[in-house]
């Protein structure tokens, strides 16, 4: 049982299929030298039915004609030769074959009925009604020939301006709606059938509503006229259609209260760009304000009158707004708890400058310790002289890096020219209290600000989590 109906699904199968590429016929029109078709001036025992459904219509773009048609399939499509389709207002016949031909197995039981074809003409003028008239072939025979031939015809093209023409002192302002398919349209201003001025507007406008100018300096009377001629592909020699509307000449203030309104509004825009601006520039300013330059000051152990000496340019540079201070004396906690060589790794990484003062010069009886009233050698720093050191390190180690090596600065406490040791041979020296503003402007430059203002959240995250002391830099 199973195999029998697996036979029976075989050959509906094939049937079907069968079928499918039977229907699977394509038309092919030519274009004929004779106006007639040959099969007219023969006797022909068989004829197939007439076609059905003819129409006839523009396609969008209005310059082809789209023909379709319907072939019965009844037991004379096995007769069907060709369909003759005829254009008269063309003076164009066409000879259409079907491939391949129709045969009897389209006449077997079928839910098809009908099949239909089309056919399209090309560069047609879309101003003109076409009649189409199109038979099968063979024909029958003579006198049955107004049932036979089916007759169809296209719609002519409506173009619906919509005029508006005002005069406002200057010129002609005319609004139309355009059509799709014009290839371009003259305007034309008369009075009384004189030509006062005229342009062309091609297919440039775009829009639906086109607006064109015309220059009219002369008085505005009832008789000024607007004339709007379409020119369309294709329709050489045929009359092309206008239109026209007469010249409002009341002037209208709407223009004058549109540039009004225009310049309104650009003048808002303006102080609107001017606030935004300023504002702009208050947040930088304030912002360059609030950026600190992180500078660590390193200094040698000499003796007390040089540890005060150091301890007021830590002062002067910390009043200096925007700068902030690191110096052992003031952070001496994280000194003794992290150690000298990485508390100094540490802030050097972190600091934008780093300041190192040079030792006094001084002669052997100058080594003799001086003594001022109410202080004494004790309140010299214990890990200055460690971290001096370390800092001649430092420098000597960014020899080969410019950019490394430029962030060391010399400062001399003292107006007075001094060599300075060799490792700090070739740094940018200031001399106080000489150089003290010119310090100062380049403490504050403007790179220094950027490089800091860009770290400046990673910095105060790293200086909280070290818990260093930086309550004289808020």
């Amino acid at each position: 049982m199973d195999l029998v109906h697996i036979v029976v699904l075989l050959l509906f199968t094939q049937a079907r299929v069968c079928s499918a590429s039977s229907n699977s016929t394509a038309v092919t029109c030519r274009l004929s030298k004779n106006s007639i078709p040959s099969e007219l001036y023969e006797i022909h025992k068989w004829n197939p039915s007439p076609i059905h459904q003819l129409t006839a219509h523009l396609n969008e773009s209005q310059n082809s004609i789209i023909i379709k048609w319907a072939i019965s399939i009844d037991s004379s499509i096995q007769n069907l030769t060709g369909t003759w389709i005829n254009i008269p207002w063309l003076d164009k016949s066409y000879r259409c074959e079907y491939e391949p031909p129709f045969t009897s197995e389209l006449t077997k039981p079928s839910s098809i009925q009908q099949l239909w074809f089309s056919f399209t003409v090309s560069n047609v003028c879309p101003l003109l009604e076409y009649d189409i008239d199109a038979y099968n072939l063979p024909t029958p025979p003579t006198g049955t020939g107004d049932i036979y031939i089916k007759r169809a015809n296209t719609a002519k093209l409506e173009w619906n301006a919509l005029i508006s023409a005002v005069y406002n002192g200057k010129k002609v302002v005319v609004l139309f709606n355009v059509s799709s398919v014009a290839d371009k349209y003259i305007i034309t201003l008369e009075e009384d059938t004189q030509t006062l001025s005229t342009t062309e507007e091609r297919r440039e406008c775009k829009s639906e509503a086109c607006k064109v100018e015309l220059d009219y300096t002369g008085p505005c009377e009832e008789n000024l006229l607007i004339i709007i001629t379409a020119h369309f592909k294709h329709c050489e020699g045929e009359s092309s259609p206008s239109v026209e509307s007469t010249v409002d000449c009341k002037i209208s203030d709407g223009s004058v209260l549109l540039i009004g309104v225009g310049c309104v509004l650009t003048l808002i825009f303006i102080l609107l760009c001017c606030c935004i601006i300023c504002q702009l520039q208050r947040c930088v300013l304030m912002s360059k304000r609030s950026v600190s330059v992180r500078v660590l000051l390193l200094y040698p152990a000499v003796d007390a009158v040089f540890q005060r000496s150091v301890m007021l340019l830590a002062e002067l540079l910390q009043s200096y707004g925007g700068v902030c201070v690191f110096v052992d004396v003031w952070d001496s906690r994280s000194v003794a708890e992290q150690g000298p060589l990485r508390w100094i790794n540490t802030h050097t990484e972190l600091a934008d400058r780093v300041l190192i003062v040079s030792p006094p010069a001084r002669n052997h009886d100058d080594l003799k310790p001086d003594v001022v009233s109410g202080m004494t050698d004790l309140s010299v720093s214990a890990s200055a002289s460690n971290l001096f050191t370390l800092a001649l390190n430092l420098v000597s180690s960014a020899a080969n890096d410019p950019q490394g090596r430029d962030k060391f600065w010399v400062i001399n406490l003292g107006q007075e020219e001094k060599s300075v040791q060799p490792e700090l041979r070739g740094l940018r020296v200031f001399n106080l209290p000489r150089d003290q503003e010119k310090l100062h402007q380049q403490l504050m430059a403007g790179e220094t600000s950027i490089n800091t203002c860009c770290s400046t959240f990673y910095i105060k995250n790293t200086l909280r989590k070290m818990e260093i002391n930086t309550s004289q830099c808020v």
